[in-house]
């Protein structure tokens, strides 16, 4: 019996789950892989291409909050005007490429009272998200105190869900989880700004990455194994194959400059690192890039592709455009050859029933082999 038929017979789940885990098997069946047929399991992971979500975590804005936004900038409020589904069902969908937002909050007590809802006098959180953003650790959101809705609370609880997930699933194709470390918010606020990420931080975020997906993390070190720089071994060698990384995450920091001098404490090798980080071709860790305009970057990332490297770009970005204006860009993305495409626009994500608009590849795929590699 499958691990999967087993599920749905075990009798403490209720009928109610059952058909829900079942849509979205059914629809993973239907949408989210490339067929049997077109996937070949042996080809290096940078020979496809995959569709993931931008800020995967989001839940929607309170409708107060987003009137009270829309009133001092209209713009600015549309571009915050998205949701995600929880990361399982994304996961479960067939999405392969994810993005957490964190804040360091080294003693906790700074996110569980929210400014902006105490200036409504809302409450939006719930008594057990509450008692999670009281304590230390990092926490999830988009914009401290404006935008903190989230499908988990938390980076532990992200984790959590991320790993359960994956040990249903362990044959899984590799899941890239872009991490950003936020260390600003808006100007009018009157609560402490967020706790800078140190050297210090950034090895418990290491840490807490390493413990919550025990066994399941790609690293550095991995890649690089006994070669002098993981660049070499990217540019010369080439990333293992789909099935060498089945089963397992790598995750990757897009840090500022700064960021990333405390990240790599000086070093260039990455050593003992838990993430990747979007280092230039030339640097001794470049191994993945972030490119996030497709139609400006486009032969940029033709390029980087054509090196070797993994390259992130976004298949849309401005939620005012059109869906024609949007098109160009998912257009672009797709043949720009870049692996890891982030969208807003998935099937079934809130957005795209709102607009009728979705990012796939053809006959509803969500990967597929790369374009610029055959």
């Amino acid at each position: 019996m499958s691990p999967l038929l087993g599920y749905f017979l075990l009798p403490h789940i209720e009928i109610q789950e059952q058909r829900k885990m079942l849509f979205w098997l059914l629809l993973w069946l239907s949408t989210g892989f490339a067929s049997a047929a077109d996937f070949d399991e042996n080809l290096p992971l940078n020979h496809y291409q995959w569709i993931g979500s931008h800020n995967s975590y989001k839940r929607a804005l309170p409708d107060s909050v987003y009137q009270l936004l829309s009133l001092k900038n209209t713009n600015k409020a549309n571009q915050l005007n998205y949701a995600h589904l929880s990361l399982n069902e994304q996961l479960s969908l067939g999405l392969r490429q994810l993005e957490i937002d964190v804040v360091n909050d080294p003693s906790g007590n700074q996110y569980q009272q929210v400014e902006l809802a105490s200036r409504l006098n809302e409450n939006w959180l719930s008594a057990h998200e509450v008692k999670q953003l009281a304590k230390p650790g990092f926490k999830v959101m988009h914009i401290p105190h404006v935008d903190v809705m989230t499908h988990c609370a938390t980076l532990k609880v992200c984790l959590k869900q991320l790993n359960a997930w994956s040990a249903f699933h362990p044959e899984h194709f590799p899941i890239v989880v872009m991490m950003n470390a936020k260390e600003t918010q808006p100007d009018f606020l009157k609560s402490n700004k967020p706790v800078l990420f140190d050297e210090a931080a950034f090895a418990s975020l290491d840490e807490a990455i390493r413990s919550g997906l025990p066994g399941r993390l790609v690293t550095p070190d991995d890649i690089r194994g006994n070669a002098k720089s993981l660049q070499s071994v990217i540019t010369n060698n080439g990333w293992p194959s789909v099935k060498a990384l089945r089963g397992k995450f790598i995750f990757l920091f897009d840090g500022n400059e700064k960021q990333l001098d405390r990240y790599t404490q000086g070093q260039n090798n990455l050593k003992g690192r838990s993430m990747f980080a979007s280092f230039e071709p030339g640097h001794p860790s470049a191994a993945i890039m972030i490119r996030n305009n497709p139609i400006n970057q486009q032969q940029d990332i033709r390029q980087l592709v054509e090196s070797g490297y993994l390259v992130r770009t976004r298949a849309d970005a401005n939620l005012s455009a059109s869906n024609e204006q949007k098109a160009l860009q998912r257009d672009a993305a797709f043949q720009s050859g870049a692996q890891l495409i982030s969208t807003d626009f998935y099937s079934q994500s809130p957005q795209a029933k709102r607009t009728q608009y979705s990012v796939h590849f053809e006959q509803g795929r969500l990967m597929r082999t790369n374009p610029i590699n055959y």
